[in-house]
């Protein structure tokens, strides 16, 4: 955080200062019942109907308290100082906009069902080498953590990157009411959070709350080919839209798609150039996210052409369709980062086409967050397994044997197990394994079993 005068936030809050040194030097600030204190002169935002638990902040003294609390509910309470205020809420609010509104610098929210991460981290890659950048720690995303990020930008910052995860409705109106971001991304909208937002409908819905939650003026980049993204209203959007994708209409387009060695080759087409590209990792999403990340890059102020180079430097992520030797010689695709209907798709394109003439084996656990419609999903999931040219499929987990049982339904050929738990399923799979078979393991990072028994098919190192 940017150091600030007390006084300088006292009437930015619309408070009185009961007590302490108006002169005293704000470091940092958050919320009692939200965040964990970092570090001494944090503003404390204390609700009325929150407790205060000194234990946990007195050693990071002093500190101010703002606070809607009555003199006698705060009698105990120590701090450095306190300031009184009609509404702590509306008071964290009024300086939540006031500290955005210190910076003028590019901020960039991602949103979508799959590559929110690879796309923040890419994006960041691109933009570390010319800017200093704030960033989402890994995949944590939740609301609570969008303060703390916002906290983080100073007067140092060059850009801001910023993954905004989506849990329900009201979700992504919140992450941008904090970060006001200059430019929206979404990625792709599948199927995912179906418990808190009832229907694919309801879920595209609150990914939409993006378009309004972008700065007047600011930019949208959206996927071309996404059914779901088109179906998004933008009437009222006065800013930019860009669109990527494989069509001829995408502002950033790829074409000549190749598979290599350890990722892929691509055409980027932008206007009237063109530009030979390389990207590690492999399927064609990661081809959707690179083109997302090259266009916000762009658009802040990157050359095009360097920015296309420094994608070759980027490391794919850890458990994000990792490719590694297994035993036996042979081949595990470790993806067991997320899960969601979609992901599983791309998933099984690069089986298929990494395991081109081999043993195509998927091992696969449940999908979190589908609520009612668990059994719908697996239907549509056993039906597309089908229509694959996966030999074994390995469905661990409490209901993935729905899975495997449609599959069969839809005239799946290939060898079928089920089992409830990833241990049992262990010797089978290491059976399975030799220089000819490449495994995908397909989970969340929920399912640690899951990530556990993908590890046990890796040589060590």
């Amino acid at each position: 955080m940017k150091p600030l005068p007390l006084k300088e936030l006292i009437g930015v809050m619309n408070g009185e200062l009961v007590y302490g040194d108006e002169n005293f030097i704000v470091k940092d600030a958050m919320v009692s019942h939200l965040h964990r204190i970092k570090e001494k002169h944090t503003l404390i935002f204390l609700k009325k109907k929150k407790a205060f638990q000194i234990d946990k902040v007195k050693r990071y003294s002093p500190y101010i308290i703002v606070t809607d609390k009555s003199d006698e509910e705060m009698k105990n309470i120590e701090a450095a100082g306190m300031i009184r205020v009609q509404n702590a809420d509306d008071a964290f609010w009024d300086f939540t906009r006031y500290y955005r509104h210190l910076f003028e610098l590019p901020i960039v929210a991602v949103t979508g069902t799959c590559g929110k991460t690879t796309t923040k981290e890419m994006l960041s890659h691109l933009l570390s080498s010319t800017h200093s950048i704030q960033s989402t720690i890994r995949s944590r995303n939740a609301t609570r953590k969008s303060f703390q990020y916002l906290m983080g930008i100073d007067e140092n910052t060059d850009a801001a990157v910023f993954e905004t995860g989506l849990n329900g409705p009201g979700n992504l109106h919140y992450h941008c009411k904090v970060f006001q971001p200059t430019i929206g991304i979404i990625t792709t909208i599948g199927v995912d959070h179906l418990d808190k937002c009832k229907t694919l409908d309801g879920y595209i819905k609150a990914k939409s709350e993006i378009v309004s939650g972008v700065r007047e003026g600011g930019t949208l980049i959206l996927n071309s080919e996404d059914e779901n993204t088109q179906k998004i209203s933008l009437t009222g959007f006065s800013g930019d839209i860009i669109y990527c994708g494989t069509s001829e209409s995408a502002d950033y387009r790829a074409s000549d798609i190749v598979y290599k060695k350890n990722g892929m080759s691509f055409t980027l087409h932008h206007k009237e150039r063109t530009y030979k590209t390389y990207l590690p990792g492999f399927g064609e999403h990661q081809i959707y996210n690179a083109l997302f990340a090259l266009a916000a890059a762009h658009k802040i102020g990157l050359n095009l052409s360097k920015a296309v180079i420094r994608m070759r430097a980027f490391k794919n992520l850890e458990r994000h369709l990792q490719v590694e030797e297994g035993i036996n010689a042979s081949m595990i695709i470790d993806d067991t980062w997320s899960s969601n209907p979609t992901s599983v798709a791309a998933a099984i394109q690069v089986l298929e086409t990494l395991g081109n003439n081999k043993t195509n084996a998927l091992l696969l656990g449940d999908i979190a967050y589908l609520g009612s419609h668990v059994r719908k999903v697996y239907h549509d999931l056993g039906k597309l397994i089908a229509s694959t040219k996966i030999d074994i499929f390995i469905a661990v987990g409490k209901n993935t044997k729905y899975i495997a049982n449609h599959a069969k339904k839809y005239g799946f050929k290939g060898e079928v197990y089920t089992t409830a738990s990833a241990a049992l399923v262990k010797g089978y799979v290491e059976s399975l394994l030799d220089e000819k078979t490449v495994l995908l393991v397909k989970g969340s990072m929920m399912d640690t079993e899951l990530i556990g028994l993908a590890r046990s098919f890796k040589m060590k190192e």
